[in-house]
């Protein structure tokens, strides 16, 4: 026990020595702050450029050569060009948002400010209900800004290319249910937050990471039952060949389906997608499909995205990006203990701290001092310090993600698919005895309608993201660096490529 007790001293004291060497005005804070936006902002654009550049070939890469047609490609091209045009103005709007921040000390402004509100409208000026108001202020200073640009992203470039569907009603009252929301989930979670790092002291690592994962799994549930129904519609998934191929894919893999869904995606753009839900292990799980999906896919290639998604759920994939996000945080918190008592931080950035032990602070009247320093404050200037890293994390992250989206693809292509539901040999019995009597045909009809003869899940698989690939105008030309930073999906051409080394390895086998 003594050892276990000299280990922890030993670890805490060369904890405090490094929050002490931290703490000095010899660190120029916020010039540091500034070069790090800069750099980060400089690398994210060197990308975007890099792939800017493959927005003027002339014809698509080898690998999807044989599935898009030229006039396709070309829209692919001018939807890309455009998106990426946009992302260079906004980019640098928002950049130099986040500069005159920093360099004008907002932060400091609007702390001052969200006390003076707190006073003025005969609230308690204390730690919580000022950082929840510090919170409000920031957010319109970030968000407002931001408007025009969505506006412009929905309504000129979305539209412009046929994907726009939302109105400008419709924009409205998204915006004000997403400010509710942020403002009903997000003022507990500060609140929360505050409360157990105040609490814990210096040991608040492990309750901040028990207490926001324990926000996270009850987000996940919220959402799709709570938070999803006040913007789109899920109503249950008619019957059908559709709902039959589905119930069927789910029972042989023994996935615990308890509600089929349609949602309307329609509503605001053409683009599709469908995945699935349920975050208790072993619970009942629920899948989604939106409108657009259905309208633009065969059942039989909606049956093979599913496949590929139920390959998550067997893989357990959900659970590790869960475990993922804890130990993100768990890094993130423990460096953020290093930084939380800076007082040349705050001062960096023209918070009026008192002095502290041995130190005398002269000119700063008793009034304007800070008598403690605030946590919200000390998490927006740390995660300024730690920007670079979020950079190398989107990184790593996407690795993960790419390998689990690869596993998933293999999981669908090695599926057998599920025998012919009792609809599907209905229909064909029908149909051949329909095509019997008009003519004759009996037997050839009978192999052209035989529910036993289906396309297997790679060919499905790949033509479903082809289709979806074309239809949404996605880019097919990338650049690896900007793909392995942007993308936690690999490409098109990656995902037939590996589809087709799947097919040929099990072409290799069967000889």
């Amino acid at each position: 026990m003594s050892s276990a007790t000299g280990l922890v001293a030993t670890i805490q004291y060369y904890i405090t020595q490094l929050q002490a060497s931290l703490d000095t005005p010899d660190i120029p804070w916020k010039p540091l702050v500034i070069s790090l936006l800069w750099l980060v902002y400089s690398f994210e654009t060197y990308l975007s450029l890099r792939q800017y550049k493959l927005y003027s070939r002339t014809s698509p890469p080898a690998a999807l050569a044989s599935h898009v047609d030229l006039e396709t490609f070309r829209k692919s091209q001018a939807y890309g060009r455009d998106k990426a045009r946009f992302g260079f103005l906004s980019g640098a709007i928002m950049q130099l948002l986040s500069w005159a921040i920093v360099q004008y000390d907002i932060y400091a402004w609007a702390w001052t400010l969200a006390g003076q509100l707190l006073v003025s409208l005969h609230f308690s000026d204390k730690e919580i209900p000022r950082s929840i108001v510090w919170m409000m202020i920031m957010f319109l200073i970030r968000e407002i800004p931001s408007i025009p640009l969505t506006l412009y992203r929905n309504f000129v470039i979305e539209e412009k290319h046929g994907f726009n569907k939302m109105t400008i009603s419709t924009f409205v009252t998204d915006t004000i249910k997403e400010w509710a929301l942020g403002l009903v989930i997000g003022a507990p979670l500060m609140a929360g937050l505050l409360s157990i790092i105040r609490w814990a002291g210096q040991s608040f690592v492990t309750y901040v990471v028990l207490f926001l994962f324990s926000f996270q799994v009850i987000a996940m549930v919220l959402y799709p039952t709570v938070i999803q129904p006040l913007f789109n519609k899920l109503t249950p998934l008619p019957e059908g060949a559709l709902r039959d191929r589905v119930v069927a894919l789910a029972t042989s893999l023994k996935f615990p389906l308890k509600h089929l869904y349609q949602i309307d995606g329609s509503k605001r753009s053409s683009h599709s997608n469908a995945y699935f839900f349920g975050v208790i292990p072993g619970g009942n799980k629920h899948i989604v499909i939106f409108d657009t999906l259905i309208e633009k896919s065969t059942p039989d290639e909606i049956e093979a995205v599913l496949a590929h998604e139920l390959g998550h759920w067997a893989h357990n994939d959900p659970t590790k990006l869960l475990v993922m996000s804890q130990l993100q945080i768990i890094f993130t918190m423990s460096l953020f203990t290093l930084f939380i008592n800076n007082v040349s931080l705050f001062r960096a950035f023209n918070f009026q701290v008192g002095p502290t032990l041995g130190e005398k602070v002269l000119g700063i009247p008793l009034g304007e001092q800070l008598n403690y320093l605030p946590i919200v404050i000390g998490l927006e200037l740390f995660q300024l310090v730690l920007n670079p890293t979020d950079a190398l994390v989107k990184f790593g992250m996407n690795s993960a993600i790419r390998r689990m989206e690869y596993a998933a693809d293999s999981f669908a292509a090695k599926l057998e698919r599920p025998p012919p539901t009792e609809s599907e040999l209905k229909a064909a019995e029908a149909y051949n005895a329909q095509v019997t009597s008009e003519g004759g045909q009996g037997v050839e009809a009978e192999v052209r309608a035989d529910p036993y003869k289906k396309e297997a899940y790679t060919d499905l698989l790949g033509r479903a993201l082809i289709k979806l690939h074309m239809q949404n105008l996605s880019t097919m030309h990338h650049d690896p660096l900007f793909s392995a930073y942007h993308y936690s999906h690999p490409t098109l051409a990656e995902r037939l490529q590996a589809l087709d080394r799947y097919v040929a390895s099990k072409e290799a086998k069967d000889e």
